[in-house]
């Protein structure tokens, strides 16, 4: 197997377990975060912070950055799925460092806030349908470059 098509492949792992996560994330932990008691909040959110480095923060990361090296080094794909997937990752990016980020920072410093979580769940919808689209994006850079094959 070429290098490239073993890079799509990793890619596709990674941006399926992303798809998963974001929709978790957006469905259920988000969701969850307005039925924690005010005293436990900020304990639980620090909880939440400190063990999600591995499973979540680490792959989304990935998800945003790494369509650039597939761009470069992965299999021949149409330029516009490249081009989809790039700003879908920049999209993602963007949401987490200006939109997310400081409201988790936020909550975690002030606690419970029940505004705080809503904007977060409604910030975090552009991140889940770019996720979204990079792994539908991901699919079709599979089916073109394995239905040559």
């Amino acid at each position: 197997m070429e290098t490239s098509h073993l890079l799509l492949l990793v890619w596709s792992a990674l941006s399926f377990w992303e798809l998963g996560q974001i929709w978790f994330a957006q469905i259920v932990i988000y969701p969850l975060f307005a039925r924690v008691g005010e005293l436990e909040y900020v304990a639980y959110h620090r909880f939440y912070s400190r063990h999600i480095a591995l499973p979540v923060i680490l792959p989304g990361f990935a998800t945003f950055l790494l369509p650039i090296p597939l761009s470069l080094y992965g299999p021949a794909v149409p330029g516009w799925m490249s081009s989809a997937n790039i700003v879908a990752g920049i999209v993602g990016l963007l949401v987490t460092v200006l939109l997310e980020i400081p409201r988790h920072n936020r909550l975690e410093r002030n606690g419970k806030n029940a505004s705080t979580i809503a904007e977060l769940i409604r910030y975090n919808w552009p991140r889940t349908l770019s996720v979204s689209a990079q792994s539908m994006i991901t699919f079709l850079m599979l089916v073109h470059v394995f239905d040559q094959a």
